[in-house]
């Protein structure tokens, strides 16, 4: 259904077409208006005004006075009988709305001329007295002057009131129907089944390219799969195996046997130590391995504690070494208090002999693991780490047992790691599951990679298991 709102009075403002416009769509979903076409197109039927306004539609055509009505119903007879009762009561509400009870400019106008020419009637009469009896002339001229200017008075408004009457006339016939509703011979909101495929393949690539923008986006490493896929060759970095994140600490000795917490954690780490016997070849024993990640809060504390503790178990005789002096956390996994620590002992550049060694190493309860743990956080050891002393006692330590693990800090940002890879062996770098970055990864195998040629391998933390905090 198509209406046209034609407004022809230059007197009102300029935007005085668009408030119509917005009146008369307001009007057409107006509860009384829809009411009234229920009495009229649907009576007892049931319908109430709510279902019929959520079923009614009502746009003004952009850049015109048009306004176009649209009612849907199943019944395509029926929406059409709605949609045309709409429009007809538009238009009589649009002349109630113009004409109205009250008087209107024209009747004002037409009221005044009424009077003004009775009045004109009036002095004319007098006139023509006057004449007749001879009187004076200054009041017969008085009189017609009088008369002259009533009537210049009465053309003004009568000019006026033509004017109004044009106005209202245009006004109240301004509503025009362009084109009536028609029955409908398809469904309005029909979709062809050529949309509905074009909609799936725009869906399908649309949702290929969000995956790969938030793939791009997000350089965390999920899998190791992933994993494995970054390190390919020609990078000199093999990925060793993954575990489930958890502690190994907390477990009793029976009998000289381990009893264990949780044995997928302990069966991982020994896939695990397998795994690095296999990279150092038959009859092989590596002697130093500094444990390390690409920033912090990786896991690499709990899986130097969980590797020590598990060649251990070999019977081999384990160093621990809490190497992270700005954050040590060897320390606390075993609940260990020392009076005298790593930090002490470099601070002191004393000459590593085995009295002093004894009252820095501390054991455990666990035959054949001993840990060195620090006293307190130091903010800038590197030049701690670089004297003679930290490599005496890590040679030292070579000499009393089998193999050492350092518990090294970040590899990024600081230069500590830098230097105790100098000193030891092997270095394993670990990746968490869904926190390690790959280029915070990369840039960590870049940096060990710079200097001498040493055995760099991978372990990948899972997120299963038991919670891990460091």
């Amino acid at each position: 259904m198509l209406l046209d709102v034609g407004v022809t009075d230059f007197a009102f403002r300029e935007d005085y077409s668009k408030r119509l416009l917005n009146t008369y769509t307001y009007i057409l979903r107006s509860g009384p208006v829809l009411q009234e076409v229920i009495d009229l197109v649907l009576p007892g039927y049931g319908l109430t005004v709510g279902d019929l306004r959520e079923n009614v539609e009502v746009q003004v055509v952009p850049d015109t006075e048009l306004i176009t009505i649209a009612v849907y119903n199943r019944d395509a007879v029926l929406a059409r009988d709605l949609t045309n009762t709409l429009a007809d009561l538009l238009v009589d509400h649009a002349q109630s709305l113009y004409v109205g009870s009250s008087k209107s400019t024209r009747q004002i106008l037409e009221e005044q001329l009424a009077m003004m020419e009775s009045e004109i009637e009036q002095d004319r009469q007098r006139l023509t007295i006057l004449l007749s009896q001879q009187v004076s002339s200054d009041q017969i001229e008085t009189l017609k002057n009088q008369i002259e200017f009533k009537e210049d008075s009465f053309n003004r408004v009568l000019s006026r009131y033509e004017f109004a009457r044009l106005n209202e006339s245009l006004r109240a016939n301004s509503i025009t129907i362009i084109e009536p509703a028609n029955t409908p011979t398809i469904p309005a909101n029909r979709l062809a089944l050529r949309h509905v495929g074009l909609s799936l393949v725009i869906g399908l690539f649309g949702g290929i390219g969000l995956a790969l923008v938030f793939e791009n986006l997000d350089t965390r490493i999920h899998s190791i799969q992933q994993l494995e896929h970054l390190v390919r060759p020609p990078l000199p970095v093999k990925v060793l195996g993954a575990v489930p994140r958890g502690l190994l600490t907390g477990s009793d000795w029976t009998g000289g046997h381990r009893t264990l917490l949780d044995q997928a954690v302990v069966e991982a780490y020994r896939l695990l130590e397998r795994s690095i016997w296999a990279e150092e070849g038959e009859g092989k024993r590596v002697k130093t391995i500094l444990v390390t990640s690409a920033v912090a809060n990786e896991g690499k504390s709990t899986v130097a504690a969980n590797l020590a503790q598990t060649f251990a178990e070999l019977g081999l005789t384990i160093f621990l070494v809490d190497a992270d002096l700005r954050r040590p956390t060897i320390g606390k996994i075993f609940g260990l208090n020392a009076e005298i620590g790593l930090n002490d002992l470099l601070q002191s550049r004393q000459s590593i002999t085995g009295e002093f060694l004894s009252q820095v190493i501390q054991p455990v309860d666990m035959p054949s693991l001993f840990v060195i743990t620090n006293t307190a956080a130091i903010p800038s050891p590197t030049s701690l780490l670089s004297t003679p002393t930290m490599a005496s006692l890590i040679n030292s330590l070579k000499t009393q047992g089998q193999t050492t693990f350092l518990d090294a800090p970040p590899v990024l940002g600081r230069a500590d790691v830098l230097i105790l890879a100098q000193m030891v062996d092997d270095i394993i770098l670990i990746v968490r599951q869904g926190r390690t970055r790959r280029e915070h990864l990369l840039s960590a195998i870049k940096q060990l990679q710079s200097g001498r040629q040493r055995e760099l391998g991978l372990v990948f933390v899972r997120k299963d298991g038991k919670e891990w905090e460091y």
